[in-house]
Order: structure tokens, then sequence, then C-alpha cells
């Protein structure tokens, strides 16, 4: 009874209630995601999946120069100005998304474009890579409409209906590309099969933005959004989102780094093995990312109450957090010499023990699901941007001594596994002082 009551009351927050939601949607989505990966890795074999993985890994380092900090700002502002009622400043918001999306399509997202074939030669000796990711980038272009309507259903808390979309999202993104890839169109039917998905959810997001606007008497058309554009505060925005972007673009390459470190200086193979491993492993670090999905939201409504309930809030989450991610990493452990061998094959065994390395890293990283949000609802922006050029820096230095000393998946790794746990136990030593400094 007592365990049941428990349930019920943790049930009737809505924070728990809608991150469980997300949760759901999770699931199905990693899911999917492993079921593509296993058809992928199959079909391709070691090399091309390398090459596939080096593609996307090739988008993620253009999409860098592309993030200006719209869309943090956006979810960011949004729920404040909702709560409010304010509707001008909604639309506001919502317009400053738009013209930054289409500042920079036509700007770094052309020039990306073209240019891709010569950039992924400089970086990795081929310009097929680059030819590709033409595709990717132009079709990550057409997504942005889908990130709008994500933003705007999350900052209304409809998060059934978000959940719902993005299940629906990610389920043509994966078996558009498993289709063509089953036909035999090899990576170019990846490419294909991810452009065409983006095109549908252009039209998709249009059709269900627009019923939202026309339900909620707060939300602006899209044509009301497009006649605001010399209207809003350009500035204003620009200047709240900038730090936030620098943070997430840092973090964003730190995440980049360990391919980039493999394409330069392993085999297509040996990328495969990483990303087969990584992508196995970290299951459990997306069963947990709906948490700080929601803290995102949650933690700057917690500081309105106090500093102190914000300090508990933050501290508790991040160690049941972490604790469930202990606790979900285990099996997946004990089962990867099986899970690995059944699903890709006995290719890809090599992927096995670096499972078991990377664990360690699962672990660590569950605690940390709260430490983007914390930072930004203290306006401490600046001190993150330093922490994240430290890391990178630790990052390359330690890696140029490590791969003296083993080879390239090993040091690469170890890189991650050290990374991870040193800067961990700084930012919570960083956030923890603040708040005895500030509460005291």
């Amino acid at each position: 009874m007592f365990l049941n009551n428990k349930i019920r009351d943790l049930l009737n927050i809505s924070f728990v209630r809608d991150v469980g939601i997300l949760q759901i949607g999770t699931i199905i989505s990693t899911a999917l995601a492993l079921v593509a990966s296993v058809v992928f890795a199959r079909i391709l074999g070691a090399e091309n999946y390398g090459i596939y993985s080096l593609i996307f890994a090739f988008t993620g380092l253009v999409g860098i120069f592309q993030n200006i900090g719209s869309e943090r700002t956006c979810l960011t502002l949004l729920p404040e100005a909702y709560a409010k009622k304010d509707k001008q400043e909604i639309k506001n918001i919502l317009t400053y998304f738009v013209k930054v999306t289409f500042l920079i399509t036509i700007t770094v997202g052309l020039i990306a474009i073209i240019f891709a074939p010569f950039f992924s030669d400089l970086l990795y000796h081929n310009s097929e890579i680059g030819k590709l990711a033409r595709w990717i980038l132009l079709a990550n272009i057409f997504g942005s409409f889908f990130i709008l309507l994500t933003l705007s259903l999350q900052s209304v808390r409809k998060i059934k209906y978000l959940s719902i979309i993005e299940v629906i999202n990610k389920s043509f993104y994966k078996l558009f590309p498993i289709l063509f890839i089953i036909l035999g169109l090899g990576i170019l039917g990846i490419v294909w099969g991810y452009l065409l998905s983006s095109i549908l959810f252009l039209f998709f997001s249009f059709f269900i933005y627009r019923k939202l606007a026309q339900r909620n008497e707060y939300f602006p058309g899209f044509r009301q959004v497009v006649l605001n554009f010399n209207k809003i505060n350009f500035k204003k925005y620009f200047n709240f989102g900038f730090l936030i972007a620098i943070d997430n673009n840092l973090g964003n390459f730190a995440g980049l780094l360990p391919v980039v470190f493999l394409g330069i200086f392993a085999l297509p193979q040996e990328v495969a093995y990483f990303k087969i491993a990584f992508a196995y492993i970290t299951i459990p670090s997306l069963l947990t990312s709906s948490i700080s999905r929601m803290l995102t939201v949650q933690l700057p409504k917690s500081k309105t109450y106090s500093l102190q309930i914000l300090k508990q809030h933050f501290f508790k989450t991040s160690l049941y957090s972490g604790l469930i991610s202990v606790l979900l990493v285990i099996p997946f452990v004990v089962l990867a010499p099986y899970l690995i061998n059944l699903f890709y094959g006995k290719e890809f065994l090599p992927s096995i023990f670096l499972v078991y390395y990377l664990a360690i890293l699962v672990a660590i990283s569950g605690f940390s699901v709260g430490l983007g949000p914390i930072y930004r609802t203290l306006n401490k922006m600046k001190i993150t941007i330093i922490l994240n050029i430290i890391q990178i820096i630790f990052m390359v230095l330690l890696m140029l001594l490590l791969i003296r000393i083993f080879n390239s998946l090993e040091s690469i790794v170890f890189v991650m596994i050290i990374t991870s746990f040193v800067f961990t136990l700084l930012n919570f030593y960083i956030i923890n002082t603040f708040f005895k400094k500030t509460l005291n």
C-alpha cells in the first residue's frame, strides 16, 4: 500500500508525469534507432557503416556553425511568455526563430552545401563524404520547421502530442532509409531516405502548427510571423541566446571530437566498431534524456520559489537520474557479447570490448543530466563556456598523448572516460560552491 501510494503521489506531479510521457516516446524512438542501426550495419558492413557514420559526424560539425542559439532562446523565453499570456512576445520570439533560420540558411547553409566536398576532403581525405553530406544538410534545413513545432508544443506543455509527433517523425526518418537500403541503394539510400522524410515533415509540421495557431489564440499564424520580421528587437533575443549558443556549440563539438579523431587516425571499420558500441551502451542515457529535457522548463520554475528549492530539485534529480543510469547500464554490459553478436554479427565483435569501457562513461553521465539546465537557470553561461573550452583543450592534448601509447580506439575511449569523470566532478563542485555562497 505504501509503495502504491508513493507511485500515485509521484504520478500526480506534473513534471514526473510529463517525463514519463516523453520517456515512452524515447523508448519507441530508441527501439527504432536500434533496428535501423542493425539493418544498416548488416547490409553495409563495417567499412561502409564507418563511412556512413563519418557523413553524419561531418554534418554535425557543420551544424555547429549554423547554431546561434535560436532554438535554446525560444525554448527558454517562450514558456515564460506563454505563462504570462503575452501574445505579442510569443509572436516576437517565434519570429526571431524563423528569421534566424532563414538568415542562416541563405548564408552558412548555402556555403556549407556548396563547399561540403572540399571540407570533407580536407578533414577526412574523402570528398565523397561531403557530396553525400550535402543532401543531409539540405534535409536539416527542411527540418527547421519541425523544430519550431516541437518548441511550441513543449512550451505550452502539450507533452502527449509532442511525444506522439516525435515518434512519428523518428519512424519516418528510420523507415525510409531502411526501405531504401534494403532495396540495394546503400549509403545513398540512407541519405535519400533522410531527405524524403524531411520534405514530408516540412509539410506535416506546417499543417500541425497551423492547427495549433487556430486553436490557441496566443500563437500567431505563419503569415503573421513573416509580416513581423522587421518589427522585432533582433539584438535583444540574439544577445540573450548568444552565450547559450556558444556553450551548446562547444558541447556539441566536444561530443563530436571522438568520431572526428577516429576519422583522422583510424580506419573506417574502426569508426564503425566505435559507433556500434557507443550506440548500444548509451541506450540507458537516451532513456534518461527526457529528464534533462524537462529540467529545461522545470528548473526556471523552481527558481521562482526560492534558490533553496532550486538547489534541492537539482541535486535530488541529478542523484536519482545517476542511480537510474547505473542500474540500467548493468544488464546492457552483461548482455553485450550475446546481443551484439546476435544483432550485428561476428563482423562487429570488436565492439564488445569497447562496450565495457564506455559503460563507465554512461554511468558517470547519468549524474550530469541537469548541468546544462542549471547553468542556464542561474544565468552562469560564462562559467560553462570556459569549462567547455578547457574540456576541449584537455581532450585534444590527452588524445595526442594517449595515441602514442595505445591504439586509436583505446585512446579515444580513455579520453572520454577521463574527461567525463574529471569535468563532472568539477561542475558539481562549482555549482555547490555557488549555492553555499548564495544561501549562507
